[in-house]
């Protein structure tokens, strides 16, 4: 692997007053292509932990600058924008198919590079939504380089999923009379094809956030998610528009992996040990399908994490609980 080129600049005022850190930007060369990582640190050796973000192809870094979220409180984090997204986009690679064989493979070099550089033997790896699936793949071929495996908006069966999100979101509209919302969801077709219905994608997206079942339980427009991603300074303008067209490349490859497979029959096991948090109200990954791949789960030791007044991003819904079982139960285990 070689690394393309680094700068570090020191970390804003969210550090409290005599903490020093660095954030660190590095662009890698990771199986061929040039992809992009930004590690936060406090400068004092804390464990490393992998931020795999979801979509597929949306980078979750801005957003967690956005709403303040510190990780490297507990943790050296980097967070590493996946081949075809935001600083791992390349518009010549598009038109080239994208594996999550690819992603895999590209997670474990990120990996290995990262015990190099800072001298650990494991990692601690976190996915999130989409980046559970890669995440669980990653642990379940290479247990022995991780501390423990974290799934945060943990998939399971995505159809049975989202079959759960449609039901939920037209009964809550008749419920609450809301006839303009149930006729427009009836309207749409749900079928094996769904994740290819641009209409119906819409639909969902416009529903879960009104109903406070989507990314967050207080509601996440489009608007305030692309305002979240121009304004963040870790990223050039090119980068951030490049967070877009990643997205839309990203699941013209990716989208029906994740919508025609099961988590639960790919990854029986885990040998190392595994945390899942998950929100009561996540209807983008519903908490009847993490638990279901909780309880499925063989693993040496395993715990569930419910948070009553989250949806899909506990650590942004709810942090003090977030952080309190990073510390007491996740880096309890070393």
């Amino acid at each position: 692997m070689v690394l393309l080129k680094s700068f570090e600049k020191p970390l804003n005022n969210m550090i409290e007053k005599n903490e020093k850190g660095t954030i660190t930007k590095e662009y890698l060369e990771i199986n061929g292509l040039r992809q992009g990582v930004i590690m936060e640190s406090l400068n004092q050796g804390k464990p490393l932990l992998l931020f795999l973000h979801g979509g597929p192809g949306f980078p979750i870094y801005p957003i967690i600058k956005a709403h303040g979220t510190r990780l490297e409180q507990f943790f050296d984090v980097c967070y590493w924008d996946q081949r075809g997204a935001g600083m791992s986009y390349h518009d010549k690679e598009t038109d080239k198919p994208l594996t999550v064989e690819q992603l895999v493979d590209d997670t474990i070099q990120v990996v290995n590079y990262l015990r190099e550089k800072h001298s650990q033997e494991k990692v601690f790896l976190l996915g999130h939504s989409w980046g559970t699936y890669l995440g669980s793949l990653v642990a379940n071929k290479k247990p022995e380089l991780f501390h423990a495996y974290i799934g945060v908006g943990q998939v399971g069966a995505a159809k049975e999923s989202e079959n759960e999100t449609y039901n939920f979101i037209l009964k809550t509209a008749i419920n609450q009379n809301d006839k303009r919302a149930a006729k427009k969801i009836e309207k749409v077709i749900f079928d094996e094809n769904y994740y290819k219905n641009r209409t119906y994608g819409a639909v969902r997206a416009k529903y879960t956030n009104k109903y406070g079942v989507g990314f967050k339980r207080d509601g996440y427009s489009s608007f305030e998610n692309l305002r979240h991603v121009f304004s963040c300074p870790n990223y050039t303008l090119k980068e951030r528009m490049n967070i877009i067209r990643g997205s839309f490349s990203s699941y013209q490859w990716l989208g029906h992996v994740m919508a025609t497979t099961d988590l639960v029959e790919l990854v029986p096991t885990l040998n190392l040990p595994v945390f899942i948090l998950q929100g009561q109200h996540d209807y983008q990954t519903t908490h009847t399908q993490a638990k279901r791949f909780y309880e499925s789960i063989t693993a040496p030791h395993k715990k569930m994490f419910t948070f009553e007044n989250s949806s899909h991003t506990p650590f942004i819904e709810e942090p003090e609980r977030f952080y309190e079982i990073m510390q007491d139960e996740v880096l309890g285990i070393m």
